[in-house]
């Protein structure tokens, strides 16, 4: 798989051992009969939000790239606002990228190849814009936009426990679904419909994490307009230690690649 599939299904993905595809038990929202929301119960600034200054998911993923299916392990590990360092494989490390606020580096063992970019090839790949902050609430469950930077949200009720906030231009749509119950994000998809182009993110099965509620399950969609990815991921264990290292080094023999 080339290497800049993998990276937008980490960031959006991966690589990995071909499987058989798995039914996964994720709600893919349909909100036709939505309903203004008129409550006050629901307030933005007390949503229950993942605080954490370092962490580390260890997960098990299931790739589905257009018809193929892939399974790997991935470790993800975050310094709050300053870098993310996504490992992946099959038993040994297959890849690792490095995320951080000015640039994206990443290398792969099959190959012997690495690339570097920025968050521009991300927007000319997906059209969307995503910076550093962006990315790090995707892996953490976080909304992607703050919900009081766009004024012209629409807020519906979908039933009792859940409501999206919809922003709707000529150009995209972005909904962001909250479970009132635990006051968290349980999903938030990007749309351009024309283009056919998605990016959505759907969370399940939280729990507490330092002090904090976290999911442990995880899907992310990637549509381009060409190709189709469905990335699940599903977290064994968690560390936010402050003595959490981020080894990373490209091998002086390794081929550099455009992204």
């Amino acid at each position: 798989m080339r290497l800049k599939i993998l990276l937008l299904c980490l960031i959006i993905g991966g690589c990995g051992i071909k499987t058989k595809n798995k039914n996964k038990d994720f709600t893919d929202f349909n909100y036709n009969n939505k309903q203004q929301y008129t409550k006050k119960s629901f307030k933005p600034d007390e949503l229950n939000l993942f605080d954490f200054n370092t962490l580390v998911l260890s997960n098990n993923a299931n790739l589905e790239y257009n018809n193929s299916n892939y399974s790997f392990d991935i470790s993800i590990k975050i310094r709050k606002n300053k870098k993310i360092l996504i490992t992946g494989g099959f038993i040994i490390p297959l890849f690792k990228i490095l995320i951080e606020p000015d640039k994206i580096l990443g290398y792969q063992k099959i190959d012997k190849t690495f690339f570097s970019t920025d968050f521009g090839d991300i927007y000319d790949k997906l059209g969307f814009t995503l910076d550093f902050n962006q990315i790090q609430n995707i892996l953490t469950g976080e909304p992607l936009n703050n919900l009081f930077s766009i004024a012209n949200y629409n807020t519906y009720e979908i039933d009792n426990n859940l409501i999206v906030y919809e922003y709707v231009d000529d150009e995209f749509s972005v909904s962001l679904f909250f479970d009132t119950n635990l006051n968290k994000l349980i999903a938030q998809e990007i749309k351009q419909i024309e283009l056919g182009r998605e990016l959505s993110i759907y969370y399940k099965d939280f729990k507490e994490t330092n002090n904090s509620m976290l999911h442990t399950s995880s899907k992310i969609v990637v549509n381009d307009g060409k190709n189709l990815i469905n990335l699940y991921m599903s977290t064994n264990s968690t560390d936010t230690s402050d003595e959490i290292l981020f080894p990373f080094e490209i091998p002086n023999n390794y081929r550099k690649i455009k992204f």
